[in-house]
């Protein structure tokens, strides 16, 4: 399984600070060239993200199709308050250096706001699985595993049958 962090993408590109809507973008472009080349190579693809709007994820299902990989979109569902806490938590121990500059932009004030632009993707994304994430990371781990499909004999890509 490969894990693509669009974020550390982001944060890698120069300028990224100085152009953080332009960096997203070219981020978001390189996780999908990436996603493919390992789709294709018959490997699992996973990509978290913060996504309230559609076209990525758009993008991120027409590739699965291409690849034949099955598509899972995943949402992780925190109320305010909780989601609220462990931004404070994230604010007060940054474990990552990005993490210092996505405290100046998103903080535990914005838990309301952040819960409340999901909400549109309930019906504009009717088919993804909701889980509950307010449990321990290794608890909501193993609800996504547990919502994903069985993987196939050969363990890799969720391969389905390519249309002819």
């Amino acid at each position: 399984m490969v894990m693509i962090d669009v974020d550390r993408l982001k944060h890698a590109l120069p300028d990224w600070d100085r152009a953080p809507i332009e960096s997203g973008i070219r981020a978001r472009e390189q996780a999908l060239d990436a996603a493919e080349v390992h789709l294709r190579a018959g490997l699992d693809v996973v990509l978290g993200q913060y996504l309230a709007r559609t076209p990525f994820i758009e993008a991120l299902e027409r590739l699965a199709d291409r690849c034949g990989a099955r598509f899972a979109e995943i949402v992780l569902d925190l109320d305010a308050a909780e989601l609220a806490a462990r931004l404070e938590a994230r604010a007060a121990a940054p474990d990552r250096p990005e993490h210092a500059v996505n405290n100046r932009l998103v903080g535990a004030a914005d838990a309301d706001a952040l819960v409340a632009s999901l909400e549109p993707l309930r019906a504009l994304r009717p088919t993804a699985v909701r889980i509950d994430a307010s449990g321990s990371l290794p608890v909501t781990v193993a609800r996504v595993r547990d919502a994903l499909p069985d993987r196939g004999p050969d363990g890799g890509a969720h391969r389905r049958a390519r249309r002819t």
